[in-house]
């Protein structure tokens, strides 16, 4: 597993394996597949569904008394691996080798302007909420940012496409470009995680040097 709290041969993990691969189960099959207590089933399941994780059903059979079912939602999928840095990072490739680095790289520059857009939702205002919108939006996908005093810049603190832009540095110059369009100034990337460093930092240019904001 990635991205989940759980390690899979926990308990927890292992009733997640168990409802991936089975669809769903009772109590008692969970009891019977860990190992462990109906006590200890019931307090994962109760964890579980308080992370949104768990479904459940009842199944009636004939006079006697309903079983209940449990099932992985939705966002349960979630904490299961899924290879999208790989099929990107192939797909990069093959489009380089076919269209040539020019090519990746005006496609790149496409993608930075649709990115741009999603990042513009809270309304455009003046640079500081631009870059406050743009903090919460990187957060909300989990990468840690802090906004400089005075709007001077920005420090992320992990890569949102880590695995991809270790292959492709176009995809350091998308996200400065991205970050142009939606600040409406020039940006200069100080530092990269790409390059080793421990953090991505941008300055941002907000004199006289602006840029169209993405409308």
């Amino acid at each position: 597993m990635q991205s989940t709290p759980f390690s899979a041969d926990s308990s927890v993990g292992q009733i997640l394996n168990f409802l991936q691969r089975n669809g769903e189960a009772t109590i008692r099959e969970l009891e019977v597949e860990l190992g462990v207590s109906t006590t200890a089933v019931r307090e994962h399941l109760i964890n579980l569904d308080a992370r949104g994780y768990i479904a459940t059903r009842l199944i009636r059979n004939g006079r006697g008394r309903p079983r209940i079912v449990y099932s992985l939602t939705e966002q349960a999928r979630d904490v299961f691996p899924r290879s999208y840095d790989t099929l990107v990072t192939v797909l990069l490739d093959e489009i380089a080798r076919q269209q040539g680095e020019n090519g990746l790289t005006q496609l790149l520059d496409t993608v930075s302007e649709r990115l741009a857009e999603g990042y513009q939702q809270g309304g455009k205002g003046n640079l500081e909420s631009r870059m406050s919108n743009v903090q919460k939006m990187m957060e909300s996908r989990g990468i840690p940012v802090e906004v400089q005093p005075d709007s001077q810049g920005f420090t992320f603190y992990a890569c949102p496409y880590h695995e991809v832009a270790m292959d492709h540095a176009g995809i350091c110059a998308m996200e400065k470009h991205m970050l142009e369009q939606v600040l409406g100034h020039s940006v200069q990337n100080e530092t990269s995680i790409r390059s080793g460093a421990r953090v991505c930092s941008f300055s941002v240019a907000a004199g006289d040097n602006t840029i169209a904001l993405v409308e």
